[in-house]
């Protein structure tokens, strides 16, 4: 393949806080946001928290070769978590996103001793020409300062080969300054 043989640029752009990796046959994007879904009191208390978007993943693949995404793993980076509770939404193209089970890709499994929430997909998710996933976490009103000074890291290894022979670093999903 040739997409093994291009280097990879990272570039961090402070500004809108993205993180890219990208060549001529594939790119990511992931892109912070900090997007309250639920306001009803109600469903904040049965639900354990908020549901708030924290970030966005794309990817833009022009390679006709198939390539299967099955999970993606999302290491914490700042003050150490008990315990976090998130999804993986398939958000469509000609559509606004709205997290319904229509679209949810997995649930994800917390793992407290590798500080990782551990998406791994309900079933194969083939990669189009362009896909956006979005990353909803039900977050406690305690644990809200925590989670905005800090980061997530996606790391490489979770990712189908083709991907992860490309990122040598992990792609940072940074939620330091986003309100």
């Amino acid at each position: 393949m040739k997409w093994l043989l291009c280097i990879i640029t990272t570039i961090t752009a402070l500004s809108a806080h993205t993180a890219h990796h990208d060549n001529e046959e594939l790119k990511v994007i992931v892109e912070p946001k900090w997007e309250d879904l639920e306001r009803n009191k109600t469903k904040i208390t049965q639900f354990g928290g908020k549901w708030i978007v924290v970030g966005s993943i794309t990817f833009k693949k022009k390679s006709k070769d198939p390539i299967f995404l099955t999970k993606i793993d999302l290491h914490w980076n700042g003050a150490p978590l008990e315990k976090l509770t998130g999804s993986l939404y398939d958000k469509p193209l000609d559509k606004e996103f709205m997290a319904i089970e229509d679209v949810l890709l997995c649930d994800g499994c917390w793992n407290k001793t590798a500080q990782t929430l551990i998406l791994k997909f309900n079933s194969k998710k083939p990669l189009n020409a362009v896909n956006i996933f979005y990353i909803v976490l039900t977050v406690p009103e305690q644990l809200e300062p925590t989670l905005k000074h800090g980061s997530f890291d996606i790391t490489a290894t979770s990712l189908p080969e083709p991907i992860a022979l490309q990122l040598q670093d992990s792609l940072r999903l940074s939620l330091d300054i986003v309100d």
